[in-house]
């Protein structure tokens, strides 16, 4: 691993405070329904891992690897969640996300991990690769986030996760 940079945000400023974060989004029925949880182990990092890939998880060109739309998927968790750690007190949502797949993604994990690149006031930006079972990378994402100031419904992300509904 390389040097750690800065957090995201002054809102989550350590690893322990973005791994509670993680176990609240884990604990949700959608990332429960999807098969993959978010694992932090550096503050300027988004991971989320699938382990183990599952049989509907696969069916790439009709082989063994990971489907496109569980890669995508991954990519928009981490780039989502790069945007909205950006500014916590705010809605966001991935508005682009432009992705490269170059090799199959084979194996029994996958793991994509996500890295901000730029914050403005409205848009945010951040970069994300996916690495197959023996840890090659098989993706490349760039995506933006739009930003809107206030909460949905007056009540934040972390609040609807703690009362059992499924996060935006």
């Amino acid at each position: 691993m390389t040097s750690e940079g800065q957090p995201f945000s002054p809102a989550y400023p350590s690893v322990e405070s973005l791994r509670a974060l993680g176990d609240m989004w884990n604990a949700s029925a959608s990332m429960k329904h999807f098969g993959a949880r978010l694992e932090f182990e550096r503050v300027d990092r988004v991971r989320a891992v699938i382990d183990p890939v599952l049989p509907v998880h696969r069916g790439g060109l009709g082989t063994d690897a990971v489907n496109g739309v569980v890669l995508a998927g991954l990519f928009d968790l981490v780039i989502g969640t790069v945007g909205w750690l950006t500014r916590p007190d705010t809605r966001s949502a991935t508005v682009n996300l432009a992705m490269a797949f170059f090799r199959p993604t084979r194996g029994d994990r996958v793991v994509a991990e996500a890295r901000l690149v730029r914050a403005g006031m409205n848009l945010v930006f951040a970069a994300a690769e996916i690495f197959d079972g023996e840890g090659r990378a098989s993706a490349r994402c760039e995506g933006t986030c739009a930003i809107a100031i206030g909460k949905a419904d007056g009540q934040g992300i972390t609040d609807r996760l703690r009362g059992g509904a499924v996060a935006p």
